[in-house]
């Protein structure tokens, strides 16, 4: 068992979770809307309180285009655009972090998935994480050291090896090649015509990965076997969107990343708010 945890924060799954959780009414005297902010905060300090890390790290994505919009233009383009309700809360829950002393790391032309890939792949020694999301694309990171958590009000889902498998159908490793088959709405990944969750999965049980895949697709019979013949390049195309990358060219200095145990900073950020929360407990 590992003798310390590492807490990685995916900001803008749990910012958006947070505010379409809680109700806009909830405002400061000024009337700025802080439901997004009091949300983000009441989960962070809830995940530390769980976790106990010794390193907080949190990840962001950045407003410009990454590498995956380059190689595939419609990438995520059926999303709306953020609500001006939320985007005005960003300053504030990035003063919240402040206080706290956690770093936001975030870099131009990658998501915040691939931040997040790299720092579970750089861990110091006798380190487990912890990786705080909605995004199921995050469940490819899985493995001995590294656990999903997905925040709920009542009780968090923490997703393992063996949980990954039950619920996808294949191990971690394999999600990416699971979303190139059957593609995915919410990153707009169109995936292989006629082929649902059931077909990826039996095809990926019988020859492994994708590209084992492809190289017998002349076996595959069917309509589905097909259009897998005819999307090949696609659909590597499509895993190499799916996959988070775990080399991001950026470096992480776990010193900074250690939390820090004196919130007074923290507490007066809170006050200047008017957002009524205890501090984390920690130790």
């Amino acid at each position: 068992m590992s003798s310390k945890r590492c807490l990685i924060i995916d900001a803008f799954s749990i910012t958006y979770r947070a505010f379409f959780g809680l109700p806009t009414t909830i405002r400061t005297r000024q009337g700025q809307t802080i439901n997004a902010a009091l949300g983000f905060y009441n989960t962070l300090s809830s995940l530390i309180n769980q976790v106990q890390p010794h390193y907080v790290a949190v990840a962001s994505d950045c407003s410009q285009a990454t590498f995956r919009h380059n190689l595939f233009p419609a990438y995520k383009a059926q999303r709306p655009p953020m609500p001006m309700e939320l985007k005005s809360q960003l300053p504030l829950i990035r003063r919240l972090l402040d206080s706290t002393g956690i770093p936001v790391s975030e870099l131009p032309g990658f998501e915040a998935d691939d931040i997040i890939g790299t720092l579970t792949r750089s861990l110091p020694a006798d380190t487990e994480a912890f990786v705080a999301t909605t995004d199921r694309d995050t469940l490819q990171l899985v493995n001995d050291h590294v656990s999903i958590l997905v925040p709920h009000s009542r009780e968090n889902r923490i997703y393992t090896p063996d949980i990954v498998r039950h619920d996808m159908g294949v191990p971690p490793e394999r999600v990416p090649d699971l979303k190139a088959l059957m593609g995915d709405s919410s990153d707009n990944i169109p995936g292989i015509p006629k082929v649902g969750p059931k077909t990826a999965v039996k095809w990926l049980a019988e020859y492994e990965s994708l590209e084992n895949l492809l190289l017998y697709s002349q076996r595959v019979p069917g309509k589905a076997g097909e259009n897998l013949r005819q999307h090949q390049d696609k659909a590597l195309l499509y895993k190499e969107l799916a996959t988070i990358r775990l080399d991001v060219p950026t470096l992480f200095c776990w010193r900074a990343l250690t939390l820090q145990t004196d919130f007074t900073q923290l507490r007066q950020t809170l006050e200047e708010l008017g957002i009524r929360a205890s501090l984390p407990q920690t130790g």
